[in-house]
Protein backbone atom coordinates (compact mmCIF):
# COMPACT_ATOMS: atom_id res chain seq x y z
CA UNK A 1 0.00 0.00 0.00
CA UNK A 2 1.21 3.78 -0.92
CA UNK A 3 0.23 4.54 3.05
CA UNK A 4 2.81 2.20 4.34
CA UNK A 5 5.73 3.35 1.86
CA UNK A 6 6.10 6.64 3.52
CA UNK A 7 9.05 6.79 6.15
CA UNK A 8 7.30 9.34 8.22
CA UNK A 9 3.94 6.90 8.48
CA UNK A 10 6.31 3.94 9.04
CA UNK A 11 7.85 5.32 11.89
CA UNK A 12 4.82 6.94 13.73
CA UNK A 13 2.67 3.84 13.27
CA UNK A 14 5.72 1.86 14.73
CA UNK A 15 5.80 4.47 17.83
CA UNK A 16 2.45 4.04 18.10
CA UNK A 17 2.60 0.40 18.49
CA UNK A 18 5.16 0.74 21.19
CA UNK A 19 3.35 3.35 22.94
CA UNK A 20 -0.27 0.82 23.02
CA UNK A 21 2.06 -2.21 24.35
CA UNK A 22 3.47 0.13 27.30
CA UNK A 23 0.18 2.10 28.02
CA UNK A 24 -2.34 -0.99 27.55
CA UNK A 25 -0.81 -4.04 27.11
CA UNK A 26 2.00 -4.56 30.07
CA UNK A 27 -0.81 -3.58 32.33
CA UNK A 28 -2.50 -6.68 31.85
CA UNK A 29 -0.12 -9.36 33.29
CA UNK A 30 0.53 -6.51 36.65
CA UNK A 31 1.18 -9.07 39.54
CA UNK A 32 1.44 -12.26 37.26
CA UNK A 33 4.33 -11.93 36.06
CA UNK A 34 7.55 -9.55 37.07
CA UNK A 35 7.62 -6.58 34.28
CA UNK A 36 10.50 -4.41 34.81
CA UNK A 37 12.68 -5.88 32.40
CA UNK A 38 9.31 -5.97 29.68
CA UNK A 39 8.77 -1.97 30.93
CA UNK A 40 12.46 -1.16 30.15
CA UNK A 41 12.35 -3.33 26.78
CA UNK A 42 9.47 -1.00 25.53
CA UNK A 43 10.59 2.32 26.63
CA UNK A 44 13.98 1.39 24.71
CA UNK A 45 11.91 1.17 21.88
CA UNK A 46 9.63 3.80 22.05
CA UNK A 47 13.06 6.08 22.88
CA UNK A 48 14.13 5.16 19.18
CA UNK A 49 10.95 4.96 17.85
CA UNK A 50 10.41 8.45 19.23
CA UNK A 51 13.68 9.85 17.66
CA UNK A 52 12.82 8.11 14.39
CA UNK A 53 9.65 9.54 14.37
CA UNK A 54 11.42 12.99 13.89
CA UNK A 55 14.93 12.43 12.49
CA UNK A 56 15.64 9.08 10.37
CA UNK A 57 19.02 10.37 9.20
CA UNK A 58 22.08 11.54 10.89
CA UNK A 59 23.87 8.86 13.50
CA UNK A 60 24.38 11.93 16.08
CA UNK A 61 20.62 12.51 16.62
CA UNK A 62 20.68 8.91 18.26
CA UNK A 63 23.30 9.60 20.97
CA UNK A 64 20.42 10.58 23.56
CA UNK A 65 18.50 7.75 22.92
CA UNK A 66 21.48 5.14 23.61
CA UNK A 67 22.41 7.40 26.27
CA UNK A 68 18.67 7.14 28.02
CA UNK A 69 18.78 3.49 26.88
CA UNK A 70 22.53 2.82 29.14
CA UNK A 71 20.83 4.67 31.85
CA UNK A 72 17.66 3.04 31.96
CA UNK A 73 19.10 -0.40 32.35
CA UNK A 74 22.44 0.67 34.44
CA UNK A 75 19.38 1.98 36.78
CA UNK A 76 17.25 -1.10 36.94
CA UNK A 77 20.92 -3.29 37.78
CA UNK A 78 22.31 -0.83 40.21
CA UNK A 79 19.68 0.01 43.13
CA UNK A 80 21.77 4.18 43.22
CA UNK A 81 18.52 6.60 44.46
CA UNK A 82 20.30 9.63 42.50
CA UNK A 83 20.60 7.74 39.11
CA UNK A 84 17.14 6.62 39.48
CA UNK A 85 15.93 10.24 39.84
CA UNK A 86 18.64 11.90 37.26
CA UNK A 87 17.72 8.94 34.29
CA UNK A 88 13.92 10.04 35.66
CA UNK A 89 14.78 13.70 34.83
CA UNK A 90 16.54 13.34 31.73
CA UNK A 91 13.79 10.67 30.20
CA UNK A 92 11.37 13.08 30.76
CA UNK A 93 13.47 16.31 29.02
CA UNK A 94 13.81 14.14 25.88
CA UNK A 95 10.13 13.10 25.80
CA UNK A 96 8.76 16.58 26.15
CA UNK A 97 11.55 17.64 23.48
CA UNK A 98 9.42 14.93 20.82
CA UNK A 99 6.46 16.34 22.07
CA UNK A 100 7.27 19.84 21.15
CA UNK A 101 8.86 18.87 18.17
CA UNK A 102 5.91 16.95 16.78
CA UNK A 103 2.59 19.32 18.30
CA UNK A 104 5.11 22.23 16.13
CA UNK A 105 4.56 19.87 12.88
CA UNK A 106 1.26 18.85 13.66
CA UNK A 107 0.20 22.46 14.24
CA UNK A 108 2.56 24.31 10.96
CA UNK A 109 1.30 21.33 8.62
CA UNK A 110 -0.66 22.52 5.49
CA UNK A 111 -2.35 19.31 4.18
CA UNK A 112 -3.69 17.02 7.17
CA UNK A 113 -3.26 13.63 5.99
CA UNK A 114 -3.44 10.46 8.51
CA UNK A 115 0.42 10.40 9.50
CA UNK A 116 -0.69 14.07 10.92
CA UNK A 117 -3.42 12.24 12.74
CA UNK A 118 -1.12 9.67 14.19
CA UNK A 119 1.33 12.19 15.52
CA UNK A 120 -1.36 13.74 17.37
CA UNK A 121 -2.35 10.67 18.79
CA UNK A 122 1.25 9.91 19.70
CA UNK A 123 1.89 13.38 21.23
CA UNK A 124 -0.95 12.60 23.75
CA UNK A 125 0.14 9.21 24.45
CA UNK A 126 3.90 10.13 24.95
CA UNK A 127 2.65 13.02 27.55
CA UNK A 128 1.36 10.66 29.30
CA UNK A 129 4.43 8.30 29.61
CA UNK A 130 5.89 11.37 30.31
CA UNK A 131 3.59 12.38 33.40
CA UNK A 132 3.99 8.50 34.57
CA UNK A 133 7.30 8.35 34.78
CA UNK A 134 7.74 12.02 36.42
CA UNK A 135 5.03 10.69 39.00
CA UNK A 136 6.84 7.60 39.78
CA UNK A 137 10.48 9.72 40.04
CA UNK A 138 8.55 11.27 42.56
CA UNK A 139 7.06 8.27 44.27
CA UNK A 140 10.05 6.57 44.29
CA UNK A 141 12.05 9.79 45.94
CA UNK A 142 9.39 9.89 48.55
CA UNK A 143 6.30 7.06 49.06
CA UNK A 144 3.99 9.27 51.11
CA UNK A 145 4.25 11.83 47.90
CA UNK A 146 0.96 9.06 47.05
CA UNK A 147 -1.54 7.79 48.44
CA UNK A 148 -2.53 4.27 47.17
CA UNK A 149 -5.53 2.73 48.43
CA UNK A 150 -4.80 -0.38 47.41
CA UNK A 151 -0.76 -2.49 47.39
CA UNK A 152 0.68 -1.21 44.51
CA UNK A 153 2.12 -4.66 42.46
CA UNK A 154 4.37 -2.22 40.20
CA UNK A 155 4.73 1.69 40.13
CA UNK A 156 5.33 2.11 36.71
CA UNK A 157 1.73 0.07 35.58
CA UNK A 158 0.34 2.47 38.61
CA UNK A 159 1.44 6.02 37.40
CA UNK A 160 0.77 4.87 33.65
CA UNK A 161 -3.03 4.44 34.90
CA UNK A 162 -2.49 7.80 37.39
CA UNK A 163 -1.04 9.69 34.69
CA UNK A 164 -4.20 9.02 31.94
CA UNK A 165 -6.95 9.43 34.48
CA UNK A 166 -5.43 12.40 35.15
CA UNK A 167 -4.97 14.27 31.56
CA UNK A 168 -9.03 13.16 31.09
CA UNK A 169 -9.90 14.28 34.46
CA UNK A 170 -11.34 11.31 35.23
CA UNK A 171 -10.04 10.43 38.77
CA UNK A 172 -10.93 7.72 40.63
CA UNK A 173 -9.74 8.59 44.08
CA UNK A 174 -7.64 5.47 44.71
CA UNK A 175 -4.17 7.68 44.20
CA UNK A 176 -4.40 10.58 45.33
CA UNK A 177 -1.47 13.31 45.65
CA UNK A 178 -0.50 14.12 48.76
CA UNK A 179 3.09 16.08 48.46
CA UNK A 180 2.55 19.85 47.28
CA UNK A 181 5.02 19.40 44.40
CA UNK A 182 2.75 15.87 43.49
CA UNK A 183 -0.19 17.79 43.57
CA UNK A 184 0.93 20.41 41.40
CA UNK A 185 1.76 18.43 38.97
CA UNK A 186 -1.30 16.90 38.54
CA UNK A 187 -2.64 20.06 37.75
CA UNK A 188 -0.03 20.58 35.32
CA UNK A 189 -0.61 17.32 33.43
CA UNK A 190 -3.95 17.60 33.49
CA UNK A 191 -4.78 20.75 32.48
CA UNK A 192 -2.56 20.26 29.76
CA UNK A 193 -4.10 17.21 29.02
CA UNK A 194 -7.23 19.22 28.02
CA UNK A 195 -5.49 21.57 26.46
CA UNK A 196 -4.41 19.67 24.03
CA UNK A 197 -7.36 17.67 23.58
CA UNK A 198 -9.31 21.03 22.76
CA UNK A 199 -6.56 22.82 21.17
CA UNK A 200 -4.45 21.03 18.91
CA UNK A 201 -7.57 18.33 17.95
CA UNK A 202 -10.05 21.60 17.35
CA UNK A 203 -6.82 22.77 14.96
CA UNK A 204 -6.21 19.66 13.05
CA UNK A 205 -10.17 19.31 12.40
CA UNK A 206 -10.43 22.61 11.05
CA UNK A 207 -7.47 22.24 8.74
CA UNK A 208 -8.98 19.01 7.65
CA UNK A 209 -12.50 20.49 6.80
CA UNK A 210 -10.56 23.19 4.56
CA UNK A 211 -8.58 20.84 3.37
CA UNK A 212 -11.27 19.44 2.29
CA UNK A 213 -13.51 22.41 1.25
CA UNK A 214 -10.32 23.25 -1.13
CA UNK A 215 -10.33 20.26 -2.93
CA UNK A 216 -13.88 20.32 -3.71
CA UNK A 217 -13.88 23.40 -4.81
CA UNK A 218 -11.03 22.50 -7.25
CA UNK A 219 -12.79 19.92 -8.37
CA UNK A 220 -16.13 21.61 -9.25
CA UNK A 221 -14.14 24.11 -10.99
CA UNK A 222 -12.60 21.26 -13.05
CA UNK A 223 -15.90 19.53 -14.09
CA UNK A 224 -17.25 23.01 -14.56
CA UNK A 225 -14.38 23.72 -17.30
CA UNK A 226 -15.15 20.46 -18.65
CA UNK A 227 -18.36 21.58 -19.52
CA UNK A 228 -17.68 24.75 -20.99
CA UNK A 229 -15.51 23.10 -23.41
CA UNK A 230 -17.67 20.72 -24.43
CA UNK A 231 -20.24 23.70 -25.24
Amino acid sequence: MKFFQDKRVRHNLLLFIFNLIYIFILGLFDGWVDLKYAYNTVITLIFFASMFSIKDTGIRFFYLPITLMTLTWVTEFLDFEYLSHITGIVTLIFFLYIIVFLVTRVATTKTVSPEVFLESINVYLLLGIAASILFATIYSDSSTAFSISYEAMDSRAEFIYFSFITMTTLGYGDIVPIDPTARSLTIFFSVAGQLYLTMIVALVIRKYLSQSTFEKGEKLEKEIKKEIKKE
